[in-house]
């Protein structure tokens, strides 16, 4: 595939998921070598529009530098699901070319198979002790707008989740009432090792958008939103299905072998008739003892 020329730059710019889909039909070598010198502008939503297969087979093959660009310009869910399906030595050449704390985001979630909680927890969320006021917490809160839709989560001195507060009565006390004394502690969090189907009817999902997450010591990991539940469990379901399909497929491969194996055999067995001899009766050949007629 030649290098895009300027008619090419402006179809990629203007309709990049038209673009995604044509290229799909290339090779990841052609597609790789085709956009590795597009700009990071036009290049991030090309990628993000075609599948997640052939993406992270062109992605693989560009430049590391450019690939770790493009991730960290994707939607976190992606870029994840675009690292997963690349081989160990190129995420992590791809991963030592992103910021510290970005690598470490991504590999952390990493490390959790993909139908569980750790894989699709959002671990960047405001962590407030037990002594923050509610002035400060409200304007943390204000300013990031990570206020996970109600809730912020409060742990000890030991990261460990002690609970978590909710916006609303924050907002109807006095600023310098100390969190500590405005807790839930009632809500069970989720852990990160239970897959996405266990926590699913958590009674946590009527109260609250998103949910703590913590791992076997409770230490607060992140959160989990309701909305990426929802996407987790579809991908999931996705993948599994594509799994069974290429196992049974695969077993139905290996089923058709023997059973064409078998035929063959037994027809490479069969002779004509007229090649066949007949098998000699028990008295053929055998001489008789003098005196004895063989009646008929």
């Amino acid at each position: 595939m030649s290098e895009p020329n300027l008619l090419s730059l402006v179809f990629l710019e203007k309709r990049p998921r038209a673009a995604a889909a044509l290229l799909q039909d290339f090779t990841p070598e052609d597609c790789a070598e085709f956009l590795q010198d597009i700009p990071l502008e036009v290049l991030v939503p090309v990628i993000d529009g075609m599948a997640s297969w052939p993406a992270a087979r062109t992605l693989s093959l560009m430049p590391v530098d450019v690939t770790a660009d493009v991730l960290r310009d994707l939607p976190d869910a992606e870029s994840e699901t675009l690292l997963r399906l690349m081989d160990a030595e190129q995420r992590n050449a791809v991963m030592a070319h992103m910021p510290a704390a970005t690598a470490q985001g991504f590999a952390n979630k990493l490390a959790y198979p993909i139908s569980t909680v750790g894989a699709w927890m959002d671990i960047a969320v405001p962590r407030f002790t037990l002594d923050s006021s509610v002035d400060h917490c409200l304007d943390l809160v204000t300013r990031q707008q990570t206020h996970l839709g109600g809730i912020v989560l409060v742990v000890d001195e030991d990261r460990r989740l002690v609970g978590l507060a909710e916006v609303e009565k924050l907002l109807t006390n006095d600023g310098n009432a100390r969190l500590a004394d405005l807790l839930n502690t009632r809500l069970q969090p989720l852990s990160a090792r239970a897959t996405l189907w266990e926590v699913e009817q958590h009674e946590g999902w009527t109260l609250f958008p998103s949910l703590p997450v913590v791992d076997r010591n409770n230490t607060l990991l992140g959160a989990l939103t309701h909305s990426a539940l929802r996407a987790g469990t579809s991908r999931s379901a996705d993948q599994t299905d594509n799994q069974l399909r290429f196992s049974i497929m695969t077993h139905m491969g290996e089923a058709l072998v023997v059973v064409l194996g078998g035929l063959l055999a037994t027809l490479a067995g069969i002779r004509p008739r007229s090649e066949q001899r007949s098998r000699p009766s028990l008295e053929d050949g055998v001489e008789r003892p003098a005196g004895v007629r063989h009646e008929t």
